[in-house]
């Protein structure tokens, strides 16, 4: 049997590879306003009132998204338990509570990062065994290789939180937020799930 090699491509393959080997892709909540939320529900943890006596608690819909300071007719209310709540009269003359006042709340732990990507990675490994073939017949660069598996882990792990509900919500929670998902709010923190190339 005989063969011509008219183009050789085993030098540029050799160079993508060389490209790839030692990089790194990171995938979370890498930047931007979400970083420390993330951090809190990924690893759970104590928040304590600082320079005040009492954290205020929404637990009203009405009181979504709002500070305790933006309204002007709260008064201090005290059940028989000894916990405390910030109040206001409705127009219909009722007592309508809207935070719960306490020195400390827990937050329990929601990996979704971690868990996230233990759930996937099987997958993505088996697909990465495929885009390597890509890159070896010289159909994907070493970038191109490494963006598609970034940006399908990070897919990946935006679709854990959104289907993450455990441990779930309390129901004052819940009824604030108007959804049974602990980690979903106003979407800001999953969205802002990504991934970069690092060295």
């Amino acid at each position: 049997m005989k063969w011509n090699t008219k183009i050789n491509k085993i030098p540029s393959i050799t160079e993508t590879m060389k490209e790839i080997n030692g990089k790194k892709i990171q995938v979370g909540v890498l930047e931007g306003e979400s970083q420390w939320l993330a951090g809190i529900h990924e690893y759970g943890c104590d928040i304590k009132a600082k320079n005040v006596k009492y954290l205020t608690v929404p637990i009203n819909a009405n009181a979504g998204g709002k500070r305790a300071r933006d309204f002007d007719d709260l008064f201090v209310l005290e059940s028989g338990s000894g916990n405390k709540f910030l109040a206001r009269k409705t127009a219909r003359g009722k007592t309508e509570l809207l935070y719960w006042l306490t020195e400390k709340v827990t937050i329990p732990e929601r990996s979704f990062l971690r868990s996230g990507h233990d759930d996937a990675i099987k997958d993505i490994m088996r697909y990465n065994d495929n885009l390597l073939k890509q890159v070896a017949i010289g159909k994907m660069s070493a970038n191109e290789y490494l963006d598609d598996l970034g940006r399908r882990l990070s897919t990946a792990i935006k679709k854990f939180a959104r289907d993450l509900d455990n441990p779930p919500n309390t129901e004052m929670t819940k009824e604030v937020k108007g959804s049974s998902n602990p980690l979903v709010d106003t979407g800001e923190m999953i969205n802002g799930i990504t991934w970069r190339i690092d060295d």
